[in-house]
C-alpha cells in the first residue's frame, strides 16, 4: 500500500496531511497527466465543520489502498496503485475536480 501525503486541507478526510479513510479512489480513465486525475473520495469540509469533527476514529492513515482509474499511469496495476508513495494535491479544492494525483506518471 502506498504512503499517502495529501495537501487538500479543504477535504473532510484530511488530518495532518494524511487521510482518515482506509481506501481512496483516483479517477481519470483518460488522463495523460496529473491534471486529468482527481481524488474521487474527496468530500468538502463544510465551513461549520471543525477538524475535531472529522470522520477519523483513530490516527490518520499514512498507508492506504488506492484504487485507480488512471489506466495510462505507469503505477496502475489492474486498477490498483502500485506506487510506493503518492501525493494528492489541490489545496483549496471545493470539488473532486479541484484535486489531482500529483504522482501520476504517464506510461
Amino acid at each position: 500500500m502506498p504512503i499517502l501525503n495529501c495537501n487538500v486541507t479543504t477535504c473532510y478526510y484530511n488530518k495532518e496531511n494524511h487521510c482518515c479513510l482506509e481506501h481512496i479512489r483516483v479517477d481519470g480513465p483518460g488522463a495523460v497527466n496529473s491534471k486529468g486525475t482527481e481524488c474521487a473520495s474527496f468530500r468538502e469540509l463544510a465551513f461549520e465543520t471543525s477538524r475535531n469533527e472529522c470522520s477519523c476514529t483513530s490516527a490518520p492513515e499514512t498507508r492506504l489502498s488506492v484504487s485507480c482509474e488512471a489506466t495510462k499511469c505507469t503505477f496502475n496495476r489492474n486498477h490498483v496503485c502500485s506506487a510506493d508513495h503518492i501525493g494528492i494535491a489541490g489545496n483549496g479544492a471545493k470539488h473532486a475536480a479541484g484535486t489531482c494525483c500529483a504522482s501520476f506518471e504517464a506510461e
